[in-house]
């Protein structure tokens, strides 16, 4: 990495950009981009340069200590904060500009003076609780502070730039009764003689949700950084580029045996001969221990590896098999970032901690640097034009699947066994008891192969011949091989089967187009219920799946599947 640091969290502007770009061509009207907790973990200053440049009309921050850093940092535009405490420097808002979010008459009262004092008019906007039962005005409160609104206005303390509340996403009903009662608000408001220029209830949920809720300003936090705010839609359904990639590098490699005690604990033992990798990056970077065992991966030289072993406060320990052949230390190491660039998504941290993602990004710590870039995830680091949402040409076609049970395992395979042709490839890649072998008899049952379809660790690699005249499919378990070398021993006909290797990134030579499956297990255990590996246990996979497609090559370039 450029900057020398062993851990970076390296920022796209363009990515900024385009989503910023996104939201204002989806609503028609006014962006508050909101940079709260630095910009929620990703560089506050860096951010909201990109999003003025991408049109957005004001910054948001929670308090007047973020506001005031932003406009000492070079901020220019409009700043708007919200959550005062009851020493709050009404003096230094007013004197650098800022406006300020009105949820009380005494909040109202103090602007005002400060004002007075200063000679000039301060911008304010009035932020009403309208069932979030959080900050805001309430509706007993309404009426006196709108008419006392009036009053400063016309006196020249205050100019009221405009009128916000917060939505609870409680659901369609929920949102509508709030809404109706921001109505209700702003009718008084008018009727108090104040018609605000910025009017706005949506947040990033719902500006992708309530198009009737949009008024004439949205104001968006985690949609401005590429973030999905729903747990079953994807940035990419939304047109957004996610702009953090988390960077850190191999700074130790060991070769192990059979029976190696991993981490504390030894929670994970090795299960076969491999090569464990060092990676500076533990929980106190924001990296939850919860991912212990999960089935979670970070991206190395194009392959999704394996984290193993308990996570500790300053590493983390990755399993590189026979990848270990093309790395060596200061290897890039890819922890999380836009999914379409085939590397894992931020996403499959949250799901292990049972959380949003707003948790997982804003919480990467103050060890790791962040790095603001000029172009887009997966890009060359140069200088790029944002692209139209979709044109991502020369990159891997990635698609993310929730998996919630066997049965959908399986029809996933036979989809897929059914576009395969003889000579196609596809490496999977995923933990003990992800579901391989179900997923890899769905292909089979789809290509009209002869079964069953059963794990090939014991035997290397099992062939099954056609019964439709079709080419045969070639089970392969790369995990106990050392080398290509011992690849080629096994004489497989690759040109005229059909390969599922499974773990077999690293070991197989690159061809023009091939498949990379990786099946992420959210919450993962081996213990009941968890195991579809052995077909002759019989038990159910209870913890949903999380699988990526990722085509690459011309073959793959429209997806893998539709």
């Amino acid at each position: 990495m450029r900057t020398g640091s062993m851990r970076v969290a390296e920022i796209s502007l363009p990515a900024i950009r385009h989503n910023v770009h996104r939201i204002r061509e989806l609503t028609g009207g006014a962006v508050i981009a909101v940079m709260k907790a630095n910009g929620y973990g990703h560089g506050a200053v860096h951010c909201a340069r990109a999003a003025i440049e991408a049109g957005a009309a004001i910054i948001g921050v929670a308090d007047l200590e973020e506001a005031l850093a932003l406009r000492e940092a070079g901020i220019d535009g409009p700043i708007l904060c919200w959550l005062h405490g009851v020493r709050v420097d009404w003096d230094a808002a007013v004197d650098a500009g800022i406006e300020v979010g009105i949820s009380h008459l005494s909040q109202l009262e103090g602007v005002a003076a400060a004002a007075g004092r200063a000679g000039r008019t301060a911008d304010v906007q009035f932020k009403l609780d309208t069932g979030l039962s959080r900050n805001g005005a309430g509706v007993e409160e309404w009426t006196d502070l709108f008419a006392r609104g009036a009053e400063l206005v016309r006196s020249g303390e205050i100019r009221v730039r405009g009128v916000f509340s917060h939505m609870a996403n409680a659901g369609e009903e929920h949102d509508l009764v709030q809404a109706a009662r921001f109505d209700e608000a702003l009718a008084l408001l008018r009727g108090a003689g104040i018609e605000p220029e910025f009017i706005h209830l949506a947040a990033s949920a719902a500006t992708f949700a309530r198009p009737g809720l949009y008024y004439n300003t949205v104001r968006v936090g985690m949609a401005v950084y590429g973030c999905s705010p729903f747990p079953d839609r994807t940035s990419a359904e939304l047109g957004l580029i996610p702009a953090m990639t988390l960077r850190s590098e191999i700074v130790g490699l060991r070769a192990v045996p059979e029976g190696t005690g991993v981490s504390y604990g030894y929670n994970h033992v090795t299960q076969g001969g491999t090569t464990l990798a060092l990676v500076p990056m533990g929980y106190a970077d924001g990296m939850p221990r919860a991912l212990n065992g999960a089935g979670a991966t970070v991206a190395i030289a194009g392959t999704h590896c394996p984290i193993v072993g308990r996570i500790g406060m300053d590493q983390c320990i990755v399993d590189v098999g026979s990848l270990a052949r093309k790395v060596s230390v200061g290897e890039p190491v890819v922890l999380f970032g836009d999914p379409s660039t085939g590397v894992p998504p931020a996403e499959v941290w949250s799901e292990v901690l049972g959380t949003i993602v707003y948790e997982v990004v804003v919480g990467i710590g103050p060890r790791v640097l962040r790095v603001a870039v000029d172009h887009l995830p997966g890009a060359p680091d140069e200088d790029v034009l944002v692209p139209a949402a979709g044109d991502r040409s020369g990159e891997p076609v990635s698609q993310r699947f929730d998996v919630s049970d066997p049965e959908r395992m399986h029809e996933l395979g036979v989809e897929l066994g059914g576009r395969l042709a003889a000579g196609d490839l596809v490496i999977l890649t995923g933990p003990l008891g992800a579901g391989k072998t179900t997923l890899t008899r769905g292909i089979g049952e789809g290509l009209g192969v002869r079964g069953p379809v059963t794990s090939p660790t014991f035997v290397l690699a099992r062939t099954h011949p056609s019964l439709v005249d079709g080419p045969p499919l070639i089970h392969l378990d790369a995990y106990r091989l050392a080398d290509a070398a011992e690849l080629d021993d096994l004489d497989l006909d690759f040109d005229g089967s059909v390969v599922v290797a499974e773990w077999g990134a690293g070991m197989l030579e690159e061809r023009g187009s091939w498949i990379e499956i990786v099946i992420e297990r959210p919450t993962g255990s081996t213990a009941a219920g968890g195991a579809l590996e052995d077909e002759d246990l019989g038990e159910e996979l209870i913890e949903p799946r999380v699988m990526t497609i990722a085509g690459y090559g011309p073959r793959w370039a429209d997806g893998v599947l539709p």
